[in-house]
């Protein structure tokens, strides 16, 4: 009877703690948000996709065990990782305990987001997939790193100006096929670990005996062939959101889809949604909207035929201005294309154009400090706004079948 008492004791402790903590966080007011519109649109199947994304939020939560694994696909309005590290600050900070492990790292040679810090040694170079030159080396991270040396290295931590600090027990790199005699090693590191190459999914994986913050790689070959290192994943045993992110500064669908790896390196691994979020670079010219909607359907598709039965939330492109000379004509029409597309393949949409002010809001986001003097992209302040309403869509929609 007692232990019943103590149980019973527990749960209620933990809904209230569940109540309290698990809510949508508090927006800064300006006259301008539409905060009645940042709610979620459930197309078709997406419907019956969300519940059950709640349920396993839900067992997350009452069990205090397992993954919910986002994946952001985007262009430069990801990259730096301002916006999408602002959701998922909320996300792993919502209940204690949940802080999950920190996912996808792109191989940047430059221009890295500040959430973590990657140095390469002087021998490697990078193309991105704005280039057409290399697209059979291009896939989901969005861009590649790679060497001729025979020795190269890598310094990376997951933690710098990280709210949540992360560690890892368990590292992917996916990379190009390597020779028998050649090899990935983790030097300076005195704790064991085993190393596994999985070459139907294209990755070495480490294998930690502790958990570990930094990490140096050092990539030998026997001759000056190109090895290409596509990504990192880092993983632990932690409940929690892991939310993945990919964007590349121009990116647009089309480039995506050019990339000749982006499916097989999407199939190797899982996701429990995957949010889409392009349109700027689309439409920025007079034209892109004739081949827009195709291309972003066809993406879909391309995604939907991987990671079947999860739920894709397409976003609308935020106003911006074309060249600094005037609003780009287009935006609207862009908006338009985003939901149409978000409706005929029966994915979630959330109309963010609306959210930010809709018609003529670059300038009251620019005169708030919250867009930049580009009026294409944010200042830290106005992505962080972004990251907390994208949270908030998310977690009443995610809320409602708990």
């Amino acid at each position: 009877m007692q232990l019943k008492r103590i149980y019973i004791l527990y749960i209620l402790l933990f809904l209230f703690c569940f109540q309290t903590k698990c809510q949508p966080v508090p927006i800064t007011s300006y006259s301008f948000l539409n905060t009645k519109a940042d709610t979620l649109v459930l197309f078709s199947q997406s419907e019956k996709q969300f519940q059950q994304l709640s349920k396993k939020f839900s067992k997350m939560i009452q069990t205090g065990k397992g993954q919910v694994k986002i994946l952001h696909i985007g262009d430069s309005h990801l990259q730096a990782d301002l916006y999408t590290g602002q959701a998922r600050k909320n996300f792993q900070s919502f209940l204690s305990g949940l802080e999950g492990s920190r996912g996808m790292i792109t191989p940047f040679v430059k221009g890295s987001p500040d959430s973590y810090k990657i140095n390469f040694s002087s021998d490697w170079h990078s193309v991105n997939i704005l280039s057409h030159s290399d697209n059979a080396n291009l896939g989901l991270w969005g861009t590649t790193a790679y060497t001729t040396s025979q020795s190269s290295t890598i310094n990376l931590s997951v933690n710098n100006k990280n709210y949540i600090k992360y560690d890892f027990n368990r590292m992917r790199i996916y990379h190009s096929e390597l020779k028998e005699e050649d090899n990935i090693v983790i030097s300076d590191i005195e704790t064991a670990y085993q190393k596994i190459r999985n070459k139907d999914k294209g990755y070495t994986e480490f294998v930690f005996a502790d958990y570990l913050t930094d990490i140096k790689i050092t990539v030998t070959k026997t001759d000056n062939s190109t090895f290409y290192l596509y990504g990192f994943y880092f993983d632990n045993a932690d409940a929690g959101v892991v939310y993945n992110v990919t964007g590349t500064n121009g990116a647009s669908a089309l480039s995506y889809l050019n990339a000749e790896r982006f499916t097989s390196e999407l199939s190797a691994m899982d996701f429990d949604l995957i949010i889409v979020s392009l349109g700027t670079n689309d439409t920025y010219e007079p034209g892109g909207e004739n081949t827009f909607e195709d291309n972003l359907t066809n993406l879909v598709n391309r995604i939907k035929n991987v990671q079947t039965n999860i739920p894709i939330l397409l976003i609308s492109s935020v106003e911006c201005w074309h060249h600094k000379r005037r609003i780009n004509p287009r935006q609207e029409r862009t908006v338009e294309i985003i939901r149409n597309t978000a409706q005929k393949t029966g994915c979630a949409y959330l109309d963010m154009y609306s959210v930010l002010g809709g018609k003529n809001s670059s300038n009251k986001l620019f005169q708030n400090s919250l867009m930049q003097s580009d009026k294409v992209h944010l200042t830290v302040k106005g992505y962080q706004l972004k990251g907390d309403l994208l949270y908030n869509a998310l977690w009443n929609a995610i809320e409602k079948n708990f």
